[in-house]
């Protein structure tokens, strides 16, 4: 378990694996890649610059053979550097029983 802000334990799971980020304000993309993953939300990097409490939506190819997991609704919870944080407000039931069984598959569920 890692601890996260405002007193929370989640597993995360350390992965590689790309990021497509869109504003929901501007629509405008981004691409990033992922460093971890937890049921609530990730961390990844990116060349793009986001503030703390942007709204996104999200593209997670995770690296196995399954599609890829749409989260219609994120927000930045923190950014340093080309490292943001960003936890899911939105995530359909089929994308979440898809996040749910890659980290399962990984051990952290």
């Amino acid at each position: 378990m890692v601890p996260m802000a405002h007193g929370r334990n989640v597993s995360r799971v350390t992965v590689t694996a790309d990021v497509i980020l869109f504003s929901i304000l501007t629509r405008e993309s981004a691409e990033g890649t992922l460093v971890d993953i937890s049921r609530k939300g990730v961390r990844l990097t990116t060349d793009q610059s986001f503030r703390r409490d942007q709204k996104l939506a999200l593209n997670l190819t995770l690296p196995w053979d399954k599609p890829p997991i749409d989260v219609l609704l994120a927000a930045v919870k923190w950014a340093r550097g080309n490292q943001i944080g960003v936890e899911f407000i939105d995530l359909e039931e089929d994308n979440q029983v898809l996040l749910n069984t890659f980290l399962q598959s990984c051990g952290k569920l």
